[in-house]
C-alpha cells in the first residue's frame, strides 16, 4: 500500500507532493532552461583560451557545450512530464494503490537526478568564476524533499525506515551518479581529436557510457519497482547495481584520471550488497502491518 499512515498525515504528504508537481511544471524547466547560457558562455570562453593555446583539451568541450545544450532543456522538460504524472495519480496515490506509490518515487525523483547532473557543470564553469548559490541545488530539493517524506511517511518500525532510506537513497544517487559518469565518457569518446579512430586507453569509454546509461535506466527502473514492492524492482535493482559496479569499475580501472568511475562503482556495489541481505529484501518486498 502507498501512504501507510493516518489520515492527516496522508493529506499533509499529499499536499508536498502536489506542490512540489507544480513546481516541476512550473519552475524546474525555466530554471534548467536558464542555466544553459551562462555556463556555454564561459565554456566557450575557455575553449577560444584552449584552442589559442594549443591544448588538446578543446575538442572534447566543444563537445560539451552541444551535450549541455541539450541535456539541460531535456531535464527540464522530463521535470514537466513527472509533474504532470503526479498531479494524474494524486488521488490513486491519497487512497493507497501500490502502483501509484512507485510512479511517485519516480517522477519526484526525474528533477532530483536531473539537478545532480546539473550541478557540475554550473560549477566548474559558473561557480568557479561568479560564485553564488547553485540553481541547480533547488531543482534537487524539489524533488528529494517530497521523495524521502514519501518514504519516511509510511508506517513502518524505525528499521524498516533505514531499510527504505538507505535503499531509495542509493538508488537515486547511483542513476544520478551513472548518468553524469556516461556523459562524461560519451563526451570522450566522441570528442576525442583522433575519432573515428580510438586513440590509445579511449575504448574503454564506449563500454563506459553504454553500459553506465543502461546502469542509469535500470536503477531508475528499480525506484518504480520497488516504489510499488513488486519482487521484479529487487531484481532490476540488482541487475543495475551489478553493470553499474563492473562497468564503472572497468572504465576506472582504464582511465583513471579522476575517481568518479570508481564512487560510482563503489555505489553500484553498495546496491548489490543491501539487495543480497535477506532482511533488506524482506522489507522492501513486503508491505509493512501492525
Amino acid at each position: 500500500m502507498s501512504l501507510q499512515t493516518n489520515p492527516n498525515t496522508k493529506k499533509i504528504v499529499l499536499a508536498l507532493v502536489i506542490i512540489a508537481a507544480l513546481l516541476m511544471i512550473a519552475v524546474v524547466p525555466f530554471t534548467a532552461f536558464k542555466m544553459v547560457n551562462p555556463i556555454l558562455n564561459y565554456q566557450i570562453e575557455r575553449i577560444e583560451k584552449f584552442t589559442a593555446e594549443g591544448n588538446p583539451s578543446a575538442p572534447l568541450l566543444t563537445l560539451t557545450t552541444w551535450l549541455v545544450s541539450f541535456f539541460y532543456p531535456f531535464w527540464g522538460t522530463m521535470s514537466v512530464i513527472g509533474g504532470i504524472a503526479i498531479l494524474a495519480i494524486a488521488k490513486p496515490l491519497y487512497e493507497g494503490k501500490a502502483w501509484s506509490r512507485g510512479l511517485a518515487l519516480l517522477s519526484l525523483a526525474i528533477p532530483s537526478i536531473g539537478g545532480a547532473y546539473m550541478i557540475v557543470p554550473w560549477m566548474n564553469f559558473v561557480g568557479s568564476k561568479e560564485g553564488g548559490f547553485p540553481p541547480a541545488v533547488i531543482i534537487m530539493m524539489i524533488g528529494l524533499i517530497p521523495y524521502f517524506t514519501i518514504l519516511l511517511a509510511d508506517k513502518g518500525d524505525l528499521k524498516q525506515k533505514l531499510v527504505d532510506f538507505f535503499v531509495f537513497l542509493m538508488l537515486g544517487v547511483s542513476a544520478a551518479e551513472n548518468f553524469a559518469n556516461g556523459h562524461a565518457a560519451f563526451r570522450i569518446l566522441y570528442g576525442h581529436p583522433k575519432r573515428p579512430l580510438f586513440a590509445e586507453g579511449i575504448s574503454i569509454t564506449y563500454f563506459g557510457w553504454l553500459g553506465l546509461w543502461a546502469a542509469f535506466g535500470l536503477l531508475a527502473a528499480a525506484i518504480y519497482n520497488l516504489g510499488a514492492r513488486k519482487k521484479s524492482g529487487w531484481y532490476i535493482a540488482l541487475i543495475g547495481g551489478a553493470v553499474a559496479c563492473l562497468v564503472s569499475g572497468a572504465t576506472h580501472y582504464v582511465r583513471h584520471a579522476t575517481l568518479d568511475y570508481l564512487y560510482g562503482s563503489l555505489m553500484g556495489l553498495s546496491i548489490v550488497v543491501m539487495m543480497l541481505v535477506p532482511f533488506f529484501k524482506k522489507r522492501l518486498l513486503e508491505a509493512y502491518s501492525e
